[in-house]
């Protein structure tokens, strides 16, 4: 059961400050990860309770293969990369794109250390709609997961770092990729845009993607555009799992700011 799961992940965590605003903390019970002590959106979690998201992460663990090819798409500290390392296995891979320059330097080492470095691929990059467009990325320092990525200079008030971006279906090595998740705060539809060689080729097979309405300027013809290839519905509900779900329900039954992870399956 979940709620035993967290409990004794909770009595296995341990943290070690490192210095210069790094600590090392026990993940999941057994993964070594270094995180950012000044974060208090996702580093504190992992610090004192060595988990994230819980549910999400069991749904995870039911879905990919192993020997598998996957992608982790706003891969952040690298906490679903190293699940989805440990899943697919030494015949699978993972591709962890994280375009956040300190992140993916967290990020990169964290699969280093758990010895996830030959199935586990770092991009320092971000995904879009096109190949080598230079977008600017958004993001706070004491919570950088709700960082993000545009193509205009919308908001001088933070700090901004220039990234460049690309497009999914515009590497041979990328082609077989089976498994996607996706969390990149408001950026999704880009990377769905990106990512149709993959779509129409047949080989994604299960795309997670955090949904939040309102951070698009039409969701029902995105919605719409990610039904187009075949997939079901379904999305993670925190008590019961997967649960299948309408496009509709999903405009009508949620509020407009609210964060739903999609699973998409054929």
């Amino acid at each position: 059961m979940r709620g035993d799961n967290e409990a004794l992940i909770r009595g296995l965590c341990q943290t070690a400050y490192v210095g210069d605003y790094q600590a090392l903390c026990r993940i999941l019970g057994r993964y070594k990860m270094y995180v950012d002590t000044r974060d208090v959106g996702l580093s504190a979690h992992l610090m004192l309770e060595g988990f994230w998201e819980m549910w999400v992460t069991h749904v995870i663990s039911s879905l990919v293969r192993e020997g598998a090819t996957v992608a982790d798409i706003g891969a952040n500290l690298g906490y679903y990369t190293i699940i989805l390392a440990e899943l697919v296995g030494p015949n699978g891979h993972v591709h962890a794109f994280e375009p956040n320059p300190h992140l993916a330097g967290l990020l990169a080492k964290n699969v280093f250390v758990n010895g996830f470095e030959q199935r586990a691929s770092v991009h320092r990059m971000g995904l879009a709609d096109r190949i080598d467009q230079e977008m600017i990325l958004i993001a706070k320092q004491d919570d950088p997961k709700n960082g993000y990525m545009t193509p205009y200079m919308d908001d001088l008030t933070q700090d901004v770092v220039h990234v460049l971006s690309t497009r999914l279906d515009s590497r041979v090595d990328w082609e077989t990729i089976e498994f996607a998740k996706i969390d990149v705060e408001g950026a999704e539809q880009l990377v769905w845009a990106g990512m149709q060689g993959l779509l129409d080729n047949g080989c994604m097979k299960t795309v997670l993607l955090e949904f939040t309405p309102d951070r698009y300027d039409d969701p029902k013809a995105f919605l719409d555009s990610m039904m187009k290839p075949g997939f079901a519905l379904s999305r993670i509900d925190y008590n019961f799992g997967i649960v299948e779900v309408t496009p509709q329900q999903i405009l009508n039954n949620f509020a407009a700011n609210e964060d739903i992870m999609l699973i998409l399956r054929r």
